[in-house]
């Protein structure tokens, strides 16, 4: 028993780095969870994003293999999620509770132990350890040290939860949930030396939201941010994943396009601007929310971020005087 202990301690130690990532916890744990329980596998059952994820364990494997599941569809699996006390099975296979779907893949149906998963009332799920049948049941320590370790992992995933929330607020604009003006202007010196380093071209586009104030005017400004936020919502489905939409301020947002020339730029850009004259806004006439962009590209128009955002901006302006509603590119020859 002390020996187990001694084995508790050293390996939470090893867990003690700065901002570990969820997914090296859940694997530390896992193997953790395998070594005190002398088990043949271990299963984690976890709420993330609030979807399950199963995260599986065996004994001669070397890193946990991870699925997204749905909702348990056993009684016993339900019940387990709203479990607050460890449940011990002396055979799994034998028990008429549990069935197949609360065992381990690639572990025959023996004795297991489930260990909630809880927080401040609120469950996230459970960590379950397997012994193949005919192997002799969990020993009352090493329940004991199986539940410090599943409420020690509880408390650290709801840390890493808390900062990762921290992080997003601060590279994310509150009220669109796209990312703001500061890591706009990091991430686009990043991609223009990422730019420059390979010889690729990279794009552009300023958008500004036509006659906002006349929609706020009419509905209120609560309405207005909410028809900010639907946009945002847009131009996300229009990018590809490594494109990056911003908030530039007010109700400007900037496009970076990798790896894109300005041909490829203008038809994201068209394919924007269509996308918003065709939605369907609240409380404004199909047609009459519409958006005017201004494209500019690396490192033909400009070589620098700030020199690049000017040049949009000017594309954009002249946008806005030829009628709004339009995609406009100004071709500047770059010093």
């Amino acid at each position: 028993m002390i020996a187990r202990e001694k084995t508790f301690e050293s390996l939470l130690d090893a867990f003690d780095q700065p901002t570990p990532s969820r997914t090296e916890l859940l694997s530390r744990a896992l193997a953790c969870a395998l070594q005190l329980a002398e088990a043949d596998g271990v299963v984690a059952l976890v709420v993330h994003n609030r979807a399950l994820e199963r995260w599986t364990l065996l004994r001669d494997s070397g890193s946990p293999e991870t699925a997204r599941v749905g909702r348990p569809a056993s009684e016993f699996g339900r019940m387990l999620l709203k479990a607050s006390h460890p449940i011990q099975l002396a055979d799994a296979g034998e028990d008429g509770r549990a069935g197949a779907e609360d065992g381990c893949p690639g572990v025959e149906a023996g004795p297991a132990l489930f260990v909630p998963l809880r927080h401040r009332q609120h469950s996230s799920g459970y960590l379950a350890v397997y012994r193949a049948r005919g192997a002799t049941r969990f020993a009352p320590e090493q329940i004991r040290l199986v539940t410090l370790l599943a409420a020690w992992l509880t408390l650290a995933l709801d840390n890493v939860r808390l900062a990762e929330s921290v992080e997003r607020l601060a590279v994310t604009d509150d009220l669109t949930q796209v990312y703001n003006y500061r890591f706009l202007k990091s991430a686009l010196r990043r991609e223009i030396k990422r730019a420059g380093r390979f010889g690729q071209q990279l794009s552009i586009v300023m958008i500004d939201v036509d006659n906002l104030k006349a929609y706020n005017d009419r509905n209120g400004h609560m309405r207005g941010s909410l028809l900010l936020r639907e946009i945002a919502g847009l131009f996300a489905q229009q990018v590809r994943s490594w494109d990056l939409v911003a908030k530039y301020g007010g109700d400007e947002f900037t496009l970076i396009l990798p790896q894109t020339a300005r041909e490829g730029a203008c038809v994201v850009a068209e394919r924007m601007r269509a996308a918003v004259e065709q939605h369907a806004f609240p409380l404004a006439p199909l047609g009459s929310i519409t958006i005017s962009l201004g494209v500019a590209v690396y490192p033909d128009d400009a070589t620098d971020a700030m020199g690049l955002i000017r040049t949009a901006d000017l594309a954009l302006y002249q946008a806005k005087r030829q009628g709004r509603n339009r995609v406009e590119s100004i071709e500047v020859r770059a010093a």
